[in-house]
């Protein structure tokens, strides 16, 4: 698992510095409302990626022995999915448009739904190559995928393209994407279909989609909400502060779940094997986003000034209520993987269906109160959702409370003596004419100084650090 870990770590860190360049080059070339634009196009989008894959690539890497006959048919009923879904989303293109009130959004679904043909038929190809492990090869792609479509996002951008910008792009990672993987994968679909395999899928990958289909409305029912009552603009503003604190969860995260549910399906029979690899997976995750989101949240408002300027003011208040929204999802994030590669796809469906409801009562309360008040609505659904989910996952896995707590107390306790020491020193810097962007380098530093010196006193490094980035710790 670890040499997997380390070779996806490479493709992630590919992938956050891209959007960090993104978000500093790309938030001073592009208006909100183009961002807004893409957010609602990916809320369809998404919904269709979810019909076309239903869990049956995760059945691929879970399943002990894969026959033959399950990977084609497999292959044929994704292939058959992706061309529907694309001819579906082309003729639904404009009514969504109309609905959201978006013109741009109907060229924009348009060309967006050419996509999904070419990632369908070559679903099963990755699964095979993550079942591999060959992770190594999986990489290589997505650091040349990504920086190839953040040179093309910025020249669109400067050549004043608008939300195309992020169109070409995305269209060009999927089609080099689908390219490699059929002619590099190994796997070469054959023409049989069979009945049985794909009957046997049905309680592995039905209970599984549809906790993705629950999953998908709480992570999008507020692109909904923003973008049908107060327009493409404040979705915008909002989704900016949404995929800032995003990047554990789809980061540092994702690297150790991708790698997590290959390693733990090996392992499922053995459950106290199985609880020592989750525990130590979430503390090598806290050790990660904790500082990153507590930093975040700490200096919300000069990072929102130097990084990404005054059009964005919003999203420092937003970044209050989201930042630690981040560090809950990052930790909650590999529930999926850890309860799959036990097979319990319906104890997955059942919570992601309470943690649904409690969004959704949330972000309905919120909205009442603008797009901050459903960034406040998503704070406290998510904090009770995660007690609950903590609860639930001690059960099912037969665990106590304190080889977790082993695991997690050097970053909870060196993350909130970072907090502490950039609050004073931003009151103390508070009262210097210093530059904005010197104030935030220093207060930078102090945080990270914090940190690792708190860190050194429960026996942890730098080197720890960057083992745990390496898939090492």
């Amino acid at each position: 698992m670890m040499h997997s870990v380390r070779w996806l770590s490479l493709a992630q860190a590919s992938k956050v510095l891209g959007q960090l360049v993104s978000v500093v080059v790309l938030s001073r070339l592009l208006p909100p409302s183009a961002y807004g634009v893409m957010a609602l196009a990916g809320v369809v989008l998404t919904f269709a990626s979810l019909l076309r894959d239903m869990g049956t690539g995760a059945a691929i890497i879970q399943r002990k022995s894969l026959t033959p006959a399950l990977a084609n048919t497999v292959f044929w009923l994704n292939a058959g999915m992706g061309v529907s879904l694309g001819l579906v989303l082309a003729a639904a293109a404009y009514p969504i448009s109309i609905f959201f009130r978006e013109p741009q959004l109907f060229p924009v679904m348009l060309l967006m739904s050419l996509g999904f043909p070419l990632g369908a038929i070559t679903a099963v190809h990755q699964a095979w190559m993550e079942r591999h492990a060959r992770f190594r090869e999986l990489a290589i792609l997505d650091v040349f995928t990504q920086v190839g479509g953040l040179c093309l996002s910025v020249a669109c951008a400067l050549a004043g393209w608008g939300v195309y910008s992020f169109v070409v792009p995305t269209l060009f990672t999927i089609g080099v994407n689908s390219t490699w993987l059929w002619f590099k994968s190994g796997f070469k679909p054959g023409r049989s279909w069979s009945r049985e395999e794909f009957r046997s899928l049905w309680g592995f990958s039905g209970s599984l989609t549809a906790f993705n289909f629950i999953n998908y409305f709480a992570r999008n029912a507020d692109s909904m909400i923003i973008g049908r009552l107060l327009g493409a603009g404040p979705l915008g503003q909002y989704g900016m502060a949404y995929k800032l604190m995003l990047f554990p969860v789809q980061h540092m995260s994702w690297v150790v779940g991708r790698a997590l549910l290959p390693r733990l399906s090996g392992i499922q029979d053995d459950l106290g094997a199985v609880r020592d690899v989750y525990f130590k997976v979430l503390g090598g995750i806290a050790l990660l986003s904790m500082p990153i989101m507590v930093g975040l949240w700490s200096l919300r408002v000069p990072f929102t000034e130097v990084v990404l300027g005054p059009t964005w003011a919003i999203v420092a208040p937003l970044l209050g209520w989201l930042a630690p929204v981040g560090i809950m999802q990052s930790l909650m994030s590999t529930i999926g993987s850890t309860l799959t590669s036990q097979g319990r796809t319906a104890a997955l469906f059942y919570l992601g269906l309470f943690n649904t409801a409690t969004v959704l009562l949330g972000f309905f309360l919120g909205a009442q109160h603008g797009v901050v008040g459903v960034a406040a609505g998503y704070f406290v659904a998510n904090s009770v959702n995660f007690i609950v989910t903590l609860v639930c996952m001690g059960r099912w896995l037969q665990a106590t409370p304190g080889p977790l707590w082993r695991q997690m107390k050097a970053p909870v306790l060196s993350s909130l003596a970072m907090g502490l020491a950039l609050y004073a020193a931003g009151l103390a810097l508070g009262h210097t004419e210093l530059p904005l962007k010197l104030q935030l380098g220093m207060l930078i530093a102090v945080g990270a100084a914090v940190y690792l010196g708190v860190l050194g006193l429960f026996g942890l490094s730098p080197k720890t650090l960057l083992s745990t980035l390496k898939g090492k710790a």
